[in-house]
């Protein structure tokens, strides 16, 4: 059930029916720590295969809320690992009043994961608060709703929506960006910042993993929140 993506990170992928009875592909990307302790980003259900397999890989210590909307799972994944941290977006803390959070930073390293992952908020967004992540060592952008690459929608509302928000068969933005984005400097900075890491591949959380020119395919995909970045900060380097 789960596919090695590369070097001590796998997926797990599922088709999540939403409202409405659309299919969206999902995905929960599971990185593998230099100590061998596992991080769950984005859990999706998990049973006893899954697990099985889960434990071959080593211990889960960590499930990672990444934004305000990929959270539904948690309390399924803390039933089953309940000496796991669970860290998480600000704001969830409203969504799972019962679950001990550690707030993810805006940037940099993650508290209990060594030097292996560094995250970076999308700032000017509140409602979404999503985070970036990036694997060093596999040279991996892992997000959630930042990016999309779904090639191929199964059923007709999923086709209708992703073509309505302009993700439909390409790496792409969703335009639902365009509306929840309050503050397009603060964005720019952020998107800048995800760009400058030197990353070879794209996890997604929704559609094919990106692994063919995938730092080009992020940067045209995510123009229209750069645009407001001095130039400079296109180069940088954190």
């Amino acid at each position: 059930m789960l596919t090695q993506i590369a070097k001590d990170v796998w997926s797990q992928d599922e088709d999540l029916r939403l409202r409405g009875g659309m299919i969206m592909p999902a995905r929960a990307t599971i990185v593998r720590l230099p100590g061998g302790e596992l991080v769950i980003h984005s859990p999706l259900p998990i049973d006893d295969q899954v697990a099985a397999e889960l434990a071959s890989l080593g211990e889960v210590r960590f499930l990672v809320a990444p934004n305000r909307l990929h959270w539904m799972f948690v309390k399924g994944a803390i039933t089953r690992y309940p000496n796991a941290r669970v860290i998480a977006a600000p704001g969830l803390e409203r969504k799972l009043p019962d679950v001990a959070l550690t707030p993810l930073p805006a940037s940099g390293r993650i508290e209990g994961m060594g030097d292996d992952l560094r995250v970076q908020r999308i700032e000017g967004a509140p409602t979404m608060t999503e985070h970036a992540l990036y694997h060093e060592r596999s040279q991996s952008l892992i997000v959630t709703d930042l990016l999309f690459n779904v090639q191929r929608s199964k059923g007709f509302m999923a086709g209708l929506f992703l073509r309505l928000v302009g993700a439909h068969g390409k790496t792409a933005q969703s335009r639902v960006w365009r509306m929840v984005v309050a503050d397009r400097v603060a964005a720019a900075r952020s998107a800048a910042a995800v760009l400058s890491w030197d990353f070879e591949r794209i996890v997604v959380a929704h559609g094919d993993v990106v692994s063919d020119a995938a730092h080009e395919r992020a940067r045209l995909a995510l123009a229209w929140m750069t645009a407001r970045a001095p130039e400079r900060l296109l180069g940088a380097s954190t």
